[in-house]
């Protein structure tokens, strides 16, 4: 029952709908962007068409898997951080919180309910947007094999190619990886927002640090921090785009996401036992 009642008050808070408009958006700009660049570089020579014959570098699967890394490093965490941070300042800004710890249910039940509804939504906001983008490529640009090459996405040191077939599976595989990537600023969100009275601190805190842990990820000063950073592991899903996947190393950063979101679950567990609600 009390399932039941959180994801209402999910799918009533809007939440869900601002999130896969904004989606939606992203995904429309990366397409003009996609389309300009495209042109330009190959001086017209790109064809953005329906074609499963399409040998172009810019096709569908290639504007698919760009168009969910940025997504994916931009948007998606951010969307974690804040269903993470209103689970519960939000419900104790709105005294929705004391209304039902009055009810015979247990601290840790809700707890586990809120944390497993916010990784479930996640977990769905991350296929779907996989799966328009994906779809996206295939009306508007034309499928064709995925071709990788040493630039912005850094998923390879050397020119790799999948077919077709095989770069699909690569997706379907991204789609769970990138998932349990995002549990990790989901419990990070979660243990700021049970301290917070407030949605708004709790957001703006979670959110605002993801971001600068995420700066300092990628910035080359701090190479000695970043194991220590679950940021440094949230793109280990771009391993499975190689021609040759490298499980051990998969395995190590996955490893360490479970790690981390283990960790701050903890503390937000601990913390939402402890606090008192007026």
């Amino acid at each position: 029952m009390i399932a039941g009642l959180e994801a209402l008050r999910l799918w009533r808070s809007r939440r869900p709908l601002v999130a896969l408009l904004a989606l939606l958006c992203f995904l429309v700009l990366m397409l003009v962007g996609f389309w300009t660049y495209a042109e330009s570089r190959t001086k017209g020579a790109a064809q953005f068409e329906y074609t499963y014959e399409n040998r172009s570098y810019f096709n569908g699967l290639t504007f698919a898997l760009y168009a969910f890394y940025f997504g994916f490093v931009l948007l998606l965490p951010i969307f974690a951080a804040i269903e993470g941070g209103a689970q519960i300042a939000g419900d104790s800004g709105g005294g929705a919180l004391t209304l039902l710890l009055t009810r015979p249910l247990s601290k840790t039940r809700l707890f586990f309910v809120k944390a497993g509804l916010a990784a479930l939504f996640s977990l769905l906001l991350t296929g779907m947007f996989l799966a328009v983008a994906l779809l996206i490529g295939l009306c508007a640009v034309g499928w064709g094999p995925l071709r990788l090459y040493p630039g912005v996405l850094q998923m390879t040191d050397t020119p790799q190619f999948l077919k077709r077939g095989e770069a699909l599976m690569r997706f379907a595989l991204a789609w769970p990886a990138a998932g349990l990537a995002l549990l990790a600023p989901l419990a990070f969100s979660l243990w700021i927002s049970s301290w917070a009275k407030s949605a708004v601190n709790a957001v703006g805190t979670a959110v605002a640090l993801y971001l600068v842990l995420h700066v300092i990820a990628e910035v080359h000063f701090f190479e000695d921090l970043r194991p220590w950073l679950f940021t440094s592991h949230t793109t280990y899903w771009r391993g499975l785009f190689a021609e040759r996947i490298d499980l051990r190393e998969m395995a190590r950063h996955a490893a360490a996401l479970v790690g981390f979101t283990a960790l701050f679950l903890a503390l937000a567990f601990r913390r939402f036992r402890r606090r008192e609600e007026t």
